[in-house]
């Protein structure tokens, strides 16, 4: 392999759970963790030198790992970042210092990669099966190559089977949890808490986000057994971290000038402002878990100078969630995949678009709970249309299948049949005063940003 196309090549003939997860049989032998571990062996097991943050949850936990990343940077450390799914490219599942992989280091890795694997077949004897083992292989290796001080990780699905589950943390994160990936995971939300939970390990301190109350009291027992099991301690991130005040910050006059939050906080008995560039209450939850994680850290023979930290979350860098466009009308990118994260995007809109209609361009894959996601954007007294349009993925739920489920709760729905069209209708709805909420899925952003960002040019 010479080209980062030829390396995606090469990752094309694995099985990619990605954009097949109906091929996903969720068991012990087919993610098989030891033998993920034996190839890891091939490389001295570069898990094993070196140091770990581990995220997993329902939703928020990427913007908590860029929010960790941006603090450890600005307190010194050398950070290694791990993440997915990507919006454009594989290059930014890997970061150190905020800096993505460059395309030749991608194509290297895998050939590293490749000539320990068998020429010719996908199945590589039952000991290596998936395009996110690669790539997870990989991340390990660029980062103990280059010496990171600690890798921030963020689990694909689950966390109990996830290839990422190799790793022995300094502390283990969970972000909010909700029902999602149920057919997996399971249809309660103490089966999603059992399987999140499998990345807590022995003495490794876990730092829970705050949760909805109703969810608290049914999760909340699971993780504590699972900690008990494990010897490690558990730390709500609610108890360590008090939220004073949020407020908005903007860069003009003008609405469509709002570049983040500021955020009021006590930690222990201290005050402290940070100074948030992504936006929404949610985002305040991820940004009190990364902070009583990087308290927790600092106590795990991990120092981290608090005050610079809490300086360097202002860089945090963390595209699609909220994101909002420089074009006219306004336009939203937000991967909201759940109905939790659809609940907190209604939320946000709400807060920051209260007098504007809000027009829904939506698209879902295939296995999310569409139903759900359809039933919290329904909810949204300001929206004053939905469009279903097929998001470009392999995965991706058809259009007129998508607006059969939004129809139980949205009967005035109606159906793009390219992506292409549904911008247009978008507009034509929003005309200079709307919200243009692209969402469903982090899959179709980067295609729907440069069909947005194309038209104002």
């Amino acid at each position: 392999m010479k080209t980062y196309e030829e390396a995606v090549g090469f990752l094309d003939r694995f099985i990619n759970y990605e954009k097949r997860m109906e091929r996903l049989v969720y068991n012990e032998k087919n993610l098989d963790l030891k033998g993920f571990e034996r190839f890891l062996g091939q490389w001295n097991n570069p898990h094993h030198h070196l140091n770990f943050i581990h995220i997993a949850g329902t939703k928020g936990k990427g913007s908590t790992a860029a929010m960790l990343e941006a603090a450890l940077i600005h307190a010194g450390y050398r950070v290694g970042l791990y993440t997915s799914p990507h919006l454009n490219t594989y290059l930014e599942r890997f970061r150190i210092e905020g800096r993505r992989i460059t395309e030749k280091r991608f194509v290297s890795y895998m050939n590293n990669l490749s000539s320990h694997l068998e020429a010719d077949s996908p199945s590589l004897s039952g000991n290596f099966r998936t395009v996110f083992e690669l790539l997870t292989a990989m991340a390990f290796l660029f980062f103990r190559d280059e010496n990171v001080d600690i890798a921030i990780m963020e689990t694909g699905l689950g966390g109990r089977l996830d290839a990422t589950n190799v790793i022995v943390p300094k502390i283990s994160v969970i972000t909010a949890l909700g029902l999602d990936h149920t057919r997996i995971l399971g249809e309660k939300i103490t089966d999603i808490a059992r399987e999140k939970g499998g990345i807590i390990k022995n003495g490794a301190p876990l730092v829970f986000a705050s949760q909805e109350e109703s969810t608290r009291e049914d999760v909340l027992p699971v993780l504590q057994n699972i900690c008990k099991t494990w010897q490690s301690p558990l730390i709500e991130a609610g108890n360590v971290v008090e939220i004073k005040e949020r407020l908005m910050i903007h860069e003009g006059s003008n609405y469509r000038r709002i570049s983040g939050q500021k955020i009021k906080f006590r930690l222990e008995k201290d005050d402290y402002e940070v100074d948030l560039p992504l936006l929404g209450r949610h985002q305040a939850e991820n940004c009190r878990t990364a902070i009583a994680a990087l308290w927790e850290l600092s106590h795990t023979g991990f120092p981290v100078y608090l005050p610079k930290a809490f300086q360097g979350i202002s860089k945090t860098r963390w595209k699609g969630r909220f994101e909002i466009l420089p074009v006219a009308p306004v336009v939203i990118l937000d991967g909201a995949h759940c109905p939790l994260s659809a609940k907190a995007l209604v939320k946000a809109l709400n807060e920051y678009f209260p007098d504007q209609p809000h027009v829904f361009l939506l698209g879902i894959l295939k296995g999310k709970d569409a139903a759900g996601i359809s039933r919290e954007i329904a909810k949204d007294p300001r929206c004053s249309h939905i469009i279903s349009f097929t998001s470009p993925s392999p995965r991706g739920c058809g259009a007129e299948e998508l607006a059969a489920v939004i129809r139980e709760v949205y009967p005035a729905v109606e159906i793009a049949i390219t992506p292409e069209k549904g911008a247009d209708m978008s507009y034509s709805y929003a005309k200079m005063n709307g919200v243009i909420v692209v969402t469903g899925s982090l899959y179709h952003l980067d295609m729907m940003k440069k069909l947005f960002t194309k038209r104002k040019q």
